[in-house]
């Protein structure tokens, strides 16, 4: 199937301070579908490894696909270099679940440049699952959630790190995709402080209203299946349902840049699809 992509590079919506960037993909940007925006998790973007192939598949199933960067990714958009690592460092949680509700805004506003059709889908992966379970609760009118390896607690930083983190302002670790090292103001960790009640995602879980599906990788050592049961035990109204996928980890074998999807991934998107259709809508192909 032709697939028609709109490229809105360096959008900034809702009178941000940075703008967030995204891609929107669409197999019929002729008619009105669903929006399912992706929100990636902490050092992703919107290319990062498997996020072009699913923004694709996602459309080619009869959605409006948007992927999402968040605005303090630090991250050259072309390249997936982190190259401006003050900005990185500022972002915040707070910042993402905001950028998230930008996005949102926007794809139900008349800037849009598809027409969006209904509740719209979130999916979100690692720490960007936790991201759309708070954004939805706090906002409703979300149609349909699906995480990917999410997290189920957004404080994960043993007594003696935090200590640290306070003396000297920033944590301090490397990444591939970074030139030098990559920090994180101790602001960060702050606003984890501050929200902590907010920030609770088994409860925000269980209090959103839309439908949710739990993807998790039976051999996840970033984020343990444990946090994956944490989500699928809170007590909500709305439809729940858990999918451990044998044999893969937090990834689902995907690496950066990916070359071909692997099993574990090919299924991880077909049962998402599959839950997105039967949530959002009852007629797409």
């Amino acid at each position: 199937m032709d697939m028609t992509k709109v490229f809105i590079e360096d959008l900034a919506v809702g009178g941000g301070a940075l703008p967030v960037p995204v891609d929107i993909r669409s197999a019929r940007p002729g008619e009105e579908r669903p929006v399912v925006v992706l929100c990636p998790g902490f050092l992703g973007y919107k290319g990062w490894g498997f996020f072009p192939w699913l923004s694709e598949r996602i459309a080619e199933a009869g959605f409006h696909a948007v992927t999402m960067s968040s605005s303090h990714s630090g991250t050259d958009q072309t390249t997936g270099v982190i190259t401006r690592p003050d900005e990185f460092a500022a972002g915040t949680i707070g910042d993402e679940i905001e950028d998230l509700g930008r996005v949102l805004d926007f794809a139900a506003s008349g800037g849009f440049p598809l027409r969006g059709g209904g509740a719209p889908g979130l999916l979100g992966h690692s720490r960007g699952g936790a991201v759309c379970i708070i954004a939805a609760a706090g906002r409703g009118g979300v149609g349909s959630l699906v995480t990917w390896a999410s997290t189920a607690h957004l404080d994960r930083y043993t007594d003696r790190r935090v200590r640290e983190w306070r003396r000297t302002g920033a944590l301090v670790f490397s990444d591939s995709r970074s030139p030098g090292p990559l920090r994180l103001a101790w602001s960060y960790y702050e606003d984890i402080e501050a929200n902590r009640a907010l920030y609770d995602v088994p409860a925000r879980a269980a209090e959103t209203t839309a439908p949710l599906l739990i993807v998790h990788g039976e051999r996840d050592a970033a984020v343990s299946v444990r946090e994956a049961r944490a989500l699928a035990a809170a007590d909500r109204r709305a439809p729940t349902l858990l999918e451990i996928l044998p044999h893969c980890g937090h990834r689902f074998g995907a690496c950066h840049p990916m070359r071909r999807p692997t099993p574990q991934l090919e299924r991880a998107a077909r049962v998402s699809i599959d839950w997105l259709r039967r949530t959002l809508t009852e007629d797409a192909p």
